[in-house]
């Protein structure tokens, strides 16, 4: 554990080239972080549970890597560069601004919600190289040490991006006003995982109840996207939960459901190990 992130290891079990990240798992701000949305509205990004809810994974040999900083504060399922010109007080080059800036969910949040803005005069460029300095690169140089310690002993990584989503799409989403399914499996379009990686996770799923869709609103970002590489036995894929299955939206808290969706998780980690174990052995089989 270190003040930004916690990296939890295998429980007394083999460790198997798996890792799951949880970026938006965190829900601290540094003391003198100041914006103008409440409480509420904060958490309204935070991938409430998602790290305890994965946590099964350790039992069967992977492990497991969480933020503890809100993706309010800085997202680290953004490129660094990913930051709005328009928020700052001064013209910076450092600024390469995705289709999520545009929408106000780049690097550094320009909206908490829908017409909600995080902040009433724009920042210092020196504030937002310290979030990157000071909580974004020790995240990531955490997870590319371990993808690249597992992927030198085994000779193949699987890496698993891991969220939550509102059961209903806001006006910032992609998918404004649409009823989300259980879960949403990306690997942008099959440029980043397995795809048997994938169709196994799928199956898990399906075989426990669950509505399943690809791509479809969420294709997998920045992490799966830059630490995907197929060609060189590096396999990256997102999920998604759908918040209603395991918590009050509202409320912020689990429902009754929480335990058995935890267990069910749990199945669905024991379905990754099982098929990399089998899938170990040369690249001809993934």
């Amino acid at each position: 554990m270190t003040n930004v992130y916690t990296l939890a290891e295998p429980d007394c079990i083999e460790a198997l080239p798996l890792v799951l990240d949880s970026p938006h798992s965190g829900s601290l701000f540094p003391d003198d972080f100041r914006c103008l949305a409440s409480e509420a509205q904060l958490k309204s990004g935070w991938d409430a549970y998602v790290d305890d809810l994965w946590a099964p994974v350790l039992a069967v040999g992977g492990s497991l890597l969480s933020a503890h900083y809100s993706r309010m504060y800085i997202d680290l399922n953004r490129a660094p560069d990913d930051v709005d010109p328009a928020m700052l007080k001064r013209p910076w080059a450092g600024c390469n601004p995705s289709k999520y800036s545009e929408r106000g969910m780049g690097l550094i949040r320009r909206y908490a919600l829908p017409d909600v803005p995080m902040y009433d005069a724009p920042l210092n460029i020196e504030d937002i190289v310290r979030r990157i300095e000071q909580f974004y690169r020790p995240y990531h140089q955490a997870l590319q040490t371990k993808l690249d310690a597992l992927q030198q002993q085994f000779s193949a990584v699987w890496h698993v991006d891991c969220h939550s989503m509102k059961s209903t799409g806001n006006r910032m989403n992609i998918d404004s006003g649409a009823a989300r399914p259980d879960v949403v499996l990306g690997d942008n379009d099959g440029l980043c995982s397995d795809p048997g990686f994938v169709q196994i996770v799928e199956d898990a799923f399906v075989s426990l109840g669950y509505k399943v869709v690809r791509n479809q609103p969420y294709k997998g970002g920045y992490l799966v996207t830059h630490y995907g590489n197929p060609a060189k036995r590096r396999f990256s894929m997102q999920i998604e939960l759908n918040r209603a299955l395991y918590m009050d939206e509202q409320a912020f808290v689990p429902n009754r459901k929480f335990d058995d969706f935890r267990r069910d998780l749990g199945r669905v980690a024991g379905a990754m190990a099982d098929y990399i174990v089998d899938n170990l052995g040369g690249q001809d089989n993934v």
